[in-house]
This record gives structure tokens, C-alpha cells and sequence, in this order.
């Protein structure tokens, strides 16, 4: 394993999206060898993602992990199995006037639940979200309604084909939702993301190393937007991929090629395979 800032590497932490899949949503031959030889030597592998558990399991079947992976943009960190280990579900009253406002903008709400998806009906944005490997979300006529009932929800996506309004929306939900949730732009550019206030792909992270009895010292983790920054920044070796936003790779220790130029796996093979050293930020 590599020598790093703090020691040896013995847990490599990806997004999926622009970063290990690449613009086709697949991970190439050279990056899964890349990995492959990682936990061949004995390294962890897992992944944080906005994905839903299904998604990012179907996703990641051919790596065999063994621990646990963080999903929804770290409101839940699942056991390979599917056990939810833990939990950060977004409060009901922000999901609902979230929705309200979406609805009332013309922006298509869709609900993160447990292990799907959830939203009022079948459009166009609906299917962007499906065509990125995620389930045919459940439909429910009022999903005000649903919501304040039995549905758990973690974190909701509002969609618009329209950039030049899903920017303005964007700063109406900050205002809306200051000090109360957080909103953020990750993944698409039709999207903006509503997460509960304080939760990231860090802070689930930081469970998994618990869990793991592990440092985040010993950590190497990529990721391509502003969502991997908290992550990218509290571990070991922080990977930006090469086409992230420049605040996201000032944050890191190591900018990357990009997720077409198999920056994952030559980053993998520098810094664990090969023992390069890595330098200070």
C-alpha cells in the first residue's frame, strides 16, 4: 500500500457519477483493474453516492464489497446486505414545502426513500433520473400527502429542463430553507438537491470509519462536485477528478484525469499500487 501523508491507504472512498462511472455509466476496464488490485492487496473499497442502495448495488456488483457504502448523498449508510446502519431522514415539514414549492414552480419533485423513489407522476424529468440506473419511482397521486404519512423521506431532487429557471429556483430554496436544510447543486444540471441540515457524504463517512475502527487518515477518497468536497477535504488523500469545479479541486490533495480519461484508476495505481508520494495541499 502507499505511502501518504498520515500512512498507508487502507480505504479507497468514490462517488459514482462523474468520477469511478464514466459518461456512459459504466466503470472502464482500467479503472476496475485499478480497484481490483486494491482489495487483491488488501485495501477496503466502498463508494458515497446520491444513488438509491438499489442503484448503487447494481452498479458496483462486480467489486464484491464487504462493507458498508454510503448512499443518498450520506443521509443513509447500508451494510452489503441492505441492513441500514444509519439513518439521517430529511424533517417531513421541509419535504413538504419543498414539494409545494417545486409544484408550484413547475419543477418535478422526486422523493429519496429507503430503497426507491417517489413522485407524483411519469414526465420527462422522471425518466432522466431512471435512464441514470435508478428505480421506476413508486406514484403517488398527492405527494404532499404522501409524505405526511407513511413515506420516510431522506432527501428530495427538483427538476427542470429549463436551466435558466432551475438557477433561480436554486436561490429561492436557499432563502426558504436557511438554517433550516441544506440546498445544492450535484450531478445534473437540471437539479437541485434538498438534504437534511448538517449531513453529507462526510459525516457518513465518519460512521464507516467508526465502524471500520479506521482513520481518516487512512483514507483515499475521489469525488467531482461540490457534495464530495467535505469528504475530499477530511481525508488522507483527497482526489478531485480533472473536470470538478475549481473550488472542489483546490480542496484536494491531488487533481486527477477525469472520469473519461480513467482518473480514478490512475490515481488508485499512483498513489496505492505504485507507492508514489503524495503531496501537501
Amino acid at each position: 500500500m502507499s505511502a501518504q501523508v498520515g500512512g498507508p491507504i487502507r480505504l479507497i472512498v468514490t462517488d459514482l457519477d462523474g468520477t469511478l462511472l464514466s459518461s456512459a455509466h459504466v466503470v472502464t476496464p482500467f479503472t476496475a483493474q485499478a480497484v481490483q488490485e486494491a482489495i487483491a492487496r488488501g485495501v477496503l473499497f466502498t463508494v458515497a453516492t446520491g444513488k438509491t442502495y438499489p442503484s448503487t448495488t447494481g452498479l458496483i456488483q462486480q467489486f464484491g464489497i464487504n462493507i458498508p457504502l454510503i448512499c443518498g448523498n450520506g443521509t443513509q449508510v447500508f451494510a452489503p446486505d441492505g441492513t441500514l446502519l444509519y439513518e439521517a431522514p430529511i424533517p417531513r415539514d421541509v419535504a413538504i414545502e419543498a414539494v409545494q414549492l417545486a409544484q408550484a414552480g413547475g419543477f418535478t419533485p422526486i422523493v429519496y426513500l429507503k430503497m426507491g423513489l417517489l413522485a407524483q407522476a411519469w414526465d420527462a424529468n422522471v425518466a432522466e433520473v431512471v435512464a441514470h440506473h435508478e428505480p421506476a419511482p413508486e406514484i403517488a397521486d398527492d405527494l404532499q400527502a404522501a409524505l405526511a404519512g407513511r413515506y420516510t423521506p431522506y432527501k428530495l431532487i427538483l427538476m427542470s429542463q429549463d436551466r435558466a429557471s432551475i438557477d433561480d429556483f436554486d436561490t429561492q430554496l436557499r432563502q426558504a430553507f436557511e438554517g433550516r436544510a441544506q440546498v445544492l447543486r450535484s450531478g445534473l444540471a437540471s437539479v437541485v438537491e434538498v438534504l437534511p441540515l448538517g449531513v453529507t457524504k462526510a459525516t457518513a463517512l465518519t460512521h464507516i470509519l467508526d465502524y471500520l475502527g479506521l482513520s481518516a487518515e487512512a483514507t483515499m477518497s475521489f469525488g467531482d462536485n461540490c457534495n464530495d468536497l467535505d469528504m475530499i477535504r477530511m481525508s488522507g488523500i483527497g482526489v478531485a477528478m480533472g473536470h470538478a469545479p475549481e473550488d472542489v479541486r483546490s480542496g484536494a490533495n491531488y487533481v486527477t484525469g477525469t472520469n473519461d480519461e480513467d482518473g480514478v484508476g490512475h490515481a488508485i495505481r499512483r498513489f496505492v499500487l505504485d507507492a508514489q508520494p503524495v503531496g501537501t495541499r
